[in-house]
């Protein structure tokens, strides 16, 4: 049981990580009736834990976060004071598909909470999770093979559980156990990211929100990139290095200086289709469960 808060919060995008999600946040964000707070992941209910130290640090007024572990419901209030009146409020963290006891605490802080989730190719998903975390430093892995044959790290700041993440069926079965399934929406990444202004129009219908049709669609969020010198890079992102580099220079200065001395462009490793259809199979099991849940077939879209 999580503490009382005093905000009721009305929806969920309850993920799944690389699905999606700080897009779903972005657009989400421009419709006039919804106050989504600015840190995009709250990771309230899940309470999950980080090794990075700033996750836990408590958000600073007129500034974004993309990820914060909020602890109390004193803080977590505070995100969204800014709310007028009658505006939708909605929470957008992905690691509340992956903790087993967060369904239950939704539904317990409103059970009347609308619940969207959006699903990715497991496989895919798990990739590109990998690519993200070596990005920015969290895994130094040589190849996504040897990233899930590594020890896993448990928590979710900094961690490699790549496939246990993409283990979506027991976790889905939880919110269809704790809420209506009229409260639930599952959008899948592979359909929706190809059917962008027909899916946010569907989002907005399952939210009550009133047509929109000012949605900016026309950028990717949150892309993964590969830098120059990522060994230099990451040196830079230790513990110690962070806090001085975070005490000395504004974000927008370490930003651009990132960009000069390190580059920055859309990573090209790959993933070998030989190992996706291995680790496809061990999820064939999990599509099934999926296709019940949801009615829908899966086959079409990720290929098994």
């Amino acid at each position: 049981m999580v503490d009382q808060t005093t905000k009721r919060i009305d929806f969920f995008v309850v993920g799944a990580a690389r699905s999606g999600t700080t897009s779903l946040y972005q657009y989400l964000s421009q419709h006039p009736q919804v106050y989504l707070p600015p840190v995009k992941e709250l990771n309230y209910f899940s309470q999950v834990t980080s090794d990075q130290y700033q996750d836990y640090e408590e958000p600073l007024p007129n500034k974004t976060y993309h990820t914060k572990i909020i602890q109390s419901a004193e803080s977590y209030d505070r995100l969204f004071e800014g709310a007028s009146e009658g505006l939708l409020k909605g929470d957008v963290s992905p690691s509340y598909l992956w903790h087993h006891q967060t369904a239950k605490r939704i539904a317990e802080h409103n059970p009347n909470a609308k619940i969207l989730v959006t699903l990715r190719h497991p496989v895919k998903r798990a990739f590109s999770h990998y690519l993200m975390a070596k990005s920015v430093g969290y895994d130094h892995s040589t190849s996504f093979e040897k990233a899930i044959e590594a020890p896993i790290k448990p928590h979710w700041g900094g961690g490699n559980a790549y496939l246990e993440w993409s283990a979506y069926a027991g976790p889905l079965q939880a919110y269809y156990d704790a809420f209506p399934a009229h409260q639930i929406k599952v959008l899948f990444f592979e359909h929706w990211i190809k059917n962008q202004e027909s899916t946010m129009n569907q989002v907005a219908s399952f939210l009550d929100l009133s047509p929109f049709d000012g949605f900016d669609l026309a950028d990717q969020h949150n892309l993964t990139m590969s830098y120059k010198h990522q060994k230099t890079l990451n040196f830079f992102r230790v513990k110690w290095a962070r806090t001085v580099l975070h005490g000395l220079f504004s974000e927008p200065l370490r930003n651009s200086a990132k960009a000069i001395l390190f580059g920055g462009k859309p990573t090209e490793e790959t993933l070998p289709l030989m190992l996706q259809q291995k680790m496809e199979s061990k999820f064939e099991a999990e599509a099934r469960l999926i296709e019940q849940l949801t009615g829908r077939s899966l086959r079409d879209l990720w290929g098994f």
